[in-house]
This record gives structure tokens, sequence and C-alpha cells, in this order.
């Protein structure tokens, strides 16, 4: 028996073990040792069909060690993970060697954006944060009441005006609620009031943070710029 070294068809080691005889692709040299992300590579003249009997013998070749990057993620650009044998620009790695310098081994960061791409980023950041907010408000109230809205807010604030003003959906609510309308209407005025106060923070807000992303003049200036913690400013 003896300790003969497999290959796979590059030339690549797989594993050794004990046989009786050499067999295809395999050597009888002892292979280097490769670190982690680098594999043994058997370098030969000979062919392994043609050059059967000796191919792998003692002085018909050198091993050799190379970097190997076939069970990791290559990466062509932010974003952009690169397949081994893929085409790119007329251009293809296997994998094995060094990494060519069209190729990344780690993902590269994302390129700076320009002033005005982060401007209309943070603004949507923003708009969403201000969506999220005025949603806040409304909650837990069923759509087919908020229809009814600007009915009751035009009502309660043409009493507002004139306590002598006919406010007949109002009344109605009055009447289903089981209260009297004067309280119906006072009800109603207190809610508009509140609500009116409280969006007007909200869009207020919102407006004065895009004027102050478009006011920005570096990306970081514009990335300073975020919706106040408490909602409002």
């Amino acid at each position: 028996m003896q300790t003969v070294y497999q290959l796979d068809d590059q030339g690549l080691l797989l594993h050794e073990r004990e046989a009786p005889t050499k067999g295809h692709l395999q050597v009888l040299v002892a292979p280097p040792a490769a670190q982690g992300g680098h594999v043994a590579r058997w370098v030969t003249a000979l062919h392994p069909v043609v050059d059967t009997k000796t191919y792998g013998d003692p002085g018909t070749g050198s091993w050799e060690v190379i970097e190997d990057h076939r069970k990791g993620q290559l990466w062509i650009d932010h974003g952009k993970p690169y397949a081994l044998n893929a085409d790119h620009d007329g251009q293809s790695y296997d994998g094995l060697g060094p990494v060519p310098a069209w190729l990344y081994a780690e993902e590269p960061p994302a390129s700076e954006p320009t002033l005005k791409e982060a401007q209309s980023a943070q603004l949507l950041v923003i708009n969403a944060s201000f969506e999220t907010a005025a949603q806040a408000l409304t909650a837990g109230y069923p759509e087919a009441e908020r229809l009814t809205w600007p009915i009751q807010q035009s009502e309660a604030l043409a009493w507002a005006a004139d306590n002598a003003v006919a406010t007949p959906y109002l009344d109605g609510l009055a009447v289903a609620r089981g209260i009297t309308p004067e309280d119906m209407r006072a009800l109603t005025l207190a809610q508009v009031q509140a609500f009116q106060a409280a969006s007007q923070q909200l869009v207020g807000t919102r407006q004065r943070l895009r004027d102050e992303i478009n006011a920005a003049t570096t990306v970081a200036d514009v990335r300073a710029v975020v919706w106040p913690s408490g909602g409002q400013a």
C-alpha cells in the first residue's frame, strides 16, 4: 500500500488515501500544506491519459499553492455579486488564483450620492415619518366615520361663528348619541380645534424640514435633517 493524492480535472488536490497502485489523476508526491483560502495544484507537462503510467510520479511535476475563492462570494460592485465563470465585459474568473482587479473579495461600500440624490432620499424619509405621525391622529376611527368629518367640521365651525346657524347633521348625531344638540356641537368643535392644532404642527414641521433639506449644501447636512423624536417640533 502507498499514499496517493487524488486530483480533480484541474489538477487541484482533493484528498489523500492509501492504495495498492496509483490510479487516474493520482500523484505520489506529497503536497505542501495549504492554509485557509488556498489549495494545492499539481503542475506538470504530462497528460493524465496519454502519460498514464508516469503521470504523478516523482520528478514529473511539482505542486504550487494558489488562492482559492470558489466558496466565497465575490463582487463586481456594491449590490452586484459575481457568479464564478460568468462573463463580465469579456472577462471571467473561476475562483482560482488572485482575484482580478475588476472583482472584489468583499462587497464595496455604496458610492456617495450626489447632493440632489441625498435630498430626494431624505425628503422621502421625512414624508414617511410625517405620514406615520398623521395617521396616529385618526387611529381608532372607522373609515366610514372619517368620511363624515368634513360635514361635521363645516357645521361646527359655522356654529362657532354664528350660534344661530343650522347644524342638521350634528343635530341628527346628537339624537342618535342621546345628548343635546348644544353638547354635540360643542364636543365636535373641540375635536375639530384639537385636530387642527395637531395637524398644523405636523404640516408645519414637515414643511420646515423640507426647506432645510433643500437649503442644505452638503450630503452630511442633508442627512442631519430628521423628523423630531417627539413627533413634532
